[in-house]
């Protein structure tokens, strides 16, 4: 099945009756499906959910969905973002950005809002490069990647976007990829679920410049870091040997990739912060507003 087929399938209160634009196979297109899949099995009313995107192909995504939706500037999706949370924290926010959006441009943007924990859930849509101006290496590109503007290939090494996520201590940090459209679901179920600034790394090859089936190579073995290597999300020292672990390196080889959720941290989230600190300001608490977004 094509992957735009999937859309047929979609719920049809999350998407409204734009086309996508994106290219005929297009792995992103799992990823709209697995997010429209997930609000529905939440209940979650489109008329309170907010979708904020940059630029790029992936930033395309909130223009098909029938929830409210900005489509940003380029590497600003997150304190656009930020902004909606504070202006009312009772609604929920998604950021969708690719990897040059969020680790190029926006990087100054993700460290401030993953240690602030901001409560806002954010898709790396990862395809290694900058598709939409035609396959310029990007810093999630591989060693040695042939880009139009690195004919030669690439001489620098790829950003680890899990481990700079973990030291940015955002508070929940994943992987999955856009190939497994029911494991895609399952994880941005649970980072949206998770009251902080959640990350999730969607691996999504483009099919245009790559060649790639969409979600991994067709060489690549997937490994859950939880099923498979016991690893608990919620154990800090867990984590941190995690962190000295290459399983977790996106780019680790061309025959494994690991999946999974690496850090799952409860601790109060910056508008829960906020509120503590002056409660007549920023009205109800967030566990109370969370519980109003739902249909």
């Amino acid at each position: 099945m094509r992957n735009e087929n999937l859309l047929q399938s979609a719920p049809p209160d999350y998407r409204n009756n734009l086309k996508p634009a994106w290219c005929p196979g297009c792995s992103f297109y799992n990823v709209l499906f697995a997010l429209t899949e997930m609000a529905s099995e939440r209940c979650i009313d489109p008329s309170k959910l907010i979708v904020v995107s940059g630029i790029g192909c992936s930033s395309r995504l909130p223009l098909y969905l029938s929830s409210f939706g900005l489509h940003t500037l380029h590497g600003r999706a997150l304190p656009v973002a930020a902004g909606a949370r504070m202006a009312n924290p009772e609604i929920p926010v998604i950021v969708v950005a690719g990897d040059g959006d969020l680790f190029s441009i926006g990087t100054n943007h993700f460290i401030h809002a993953a240690r602030k924990n901001i409560n806002m859930t954010v898709l790396c849509m990862d395809n290694g490069m900058y598709a939409m101006t035609g396959n310029q290496t990007s810093p999630t590109s591989a060693e040695g990647y042939h880009g139009s503007l690195d004919p030669w290939g690439t001489v620098t090494a790829p950003l680890d976007v899990i481990r700079f996520a973990i030291a940015c201590n955002a508070s929940f940090v994943a992987r999955s990829v856009a190939a497994k459209p029911d494991h895609l679901r399952s994880i941005i179920g649970r980072a949206f679920d998770h009251c902080g600034f959640s990350f999730v790394e969607v691996v999504a090859p483009c099919r245009t410049f790559t060649h790639q089936p969409s979600g991994s190579s067709s060489r690549q073995r997937l490994i859950d870091i939880n099923t498979d290597k016991g690893h608990d999300p919620a154990d800090e020292q867990s984590v941190c040997t995690v962190m000295e672990d290459a399983v977790i390196t996106g780019a680790q080889s061309e025959d494994t990739l690991t999946t999974g959720v690496f850090r799952e941290q409860r601790r109060p989230s910056y508008e829960e912060l906020l509120a503590q600190q002056n409660p007549a300001k920023t009205g109800q608490s967030e566990s109370t507003a969370q519980e109003r977004f739902y249909i």
